[in-house]
């Protein structure tokens, strides 16, 4: 093989390592994961400024973000490698006639250039080649295009967070962090940017049922499967969690959403 055929194999095999990790698990993601405050919409639709914007979704998953930008008027292409989680999100999107579901990546999205005024990565820029996405971003972005690097993060000095995190950390082998680790990200996401981007935080506190705090935990990446050595501890760890710190039958979760909002 020529050194760039490698290259690609490397990434191929990469990006199929990163896709499937979520696979089986859009069952979970659509019960258990949360959504973004109505003011995350509000400033993309306030800072795109188009009248008809259109966007392309990065890792849109079962279509969360999706969704709430489609309800406010939006055309969406989601792109999502992983085929449960973007069959999931062709099944509850498809009385949106603006949604349009791809087979991409975040490097090779499929879609024409200069085609979207805003693309979004909601909970998945740590999965990404950087440099790669940045190309497509600019080659995919409409004049005055915007990119907007979304996370709903737990409040990491919050009592419920810290024992989740040591759960994790004790059970799961592949648990680096909460969001992918996003505190770690900050030099990854200031390149991304060439250092020219504004944040903007939304508290977004998160109140879960039992099995909605359970689903939440088995919709992440890094979650036990059943298969998996340690499963049933894990869930009795948290379970145990779920005790001690319920009210009424509910946990509430510190919680803020977080955007980073450039161009590139």
């Amino acid at each position: 093989l020529h050194l760039c055929d490698r290259r690609q194999r490397q990434m191929c095999i990469r990006d199929r390592n990163n896709t499937d990790r979520f696979t089986g698990k859009a069952g979970a993601y659509v019960q258990g994961r949360p959504g973004y405050p109505a003011a995350v919409v509000e400033l993309l639709t306030r800072e795109t400024r188009r009248e008809n914007p259109r966007m392309a979704d990065i890792g849109s998953g079962t279509g969360i973000l999706s969704r709430a930008m489609l309800e406010h008027g939006w055309t969406v292409y989601g792109v999502e490698p992983n085929d449960d989680m973007r069959r999931e999100a062709e099944k509850v999107l498809k009385g949106f006639h603006r949604f349009h579901s791809v087979l991409g990546t975040a490097e090779h999205t499929l879609l024409p250039g200069a085609s979207v005024d805003l693309v979004t990565a909601a909970q998945a820029f740590h999965w990404f080649d950087a440099a790669a996405f940045k190309r497509e971003c600019r080659r995919i972005l409409a004049a005055e295009g915007r990119i907007a690097l979304i996370w709903n993060s737990r409040v990491e000095d919050g009592p419920i967070v810290l024992e989740e995190g040591n759960i994790h950390r004790l059970y799961c082998p592949r648990f680096y962090g909460f969001s992918g680790g996003l505190a770690d990200l900050t030099d990854r996401i200031g390149e991304f940017f060439d250092h020219r981007f504004r944040v903007f935080r939304f508290p977004n506190d998160l109140s879960y049922t039992r099995d909605q705090y359970l689903r939440r935990m088995m919709s992440a990446s890094y979650a036990l499967t059943e298969k998996d050595e340690g499963h049933s501890p894990w869930l009795d760890a948290l379970n145990g969690l779920f005790d001690r710190f319920e009210t009424g039958g509910r946990v509430t979760v510190p919680n803020e959403t977080v955007v980073y909002l450039g161009a590139c």
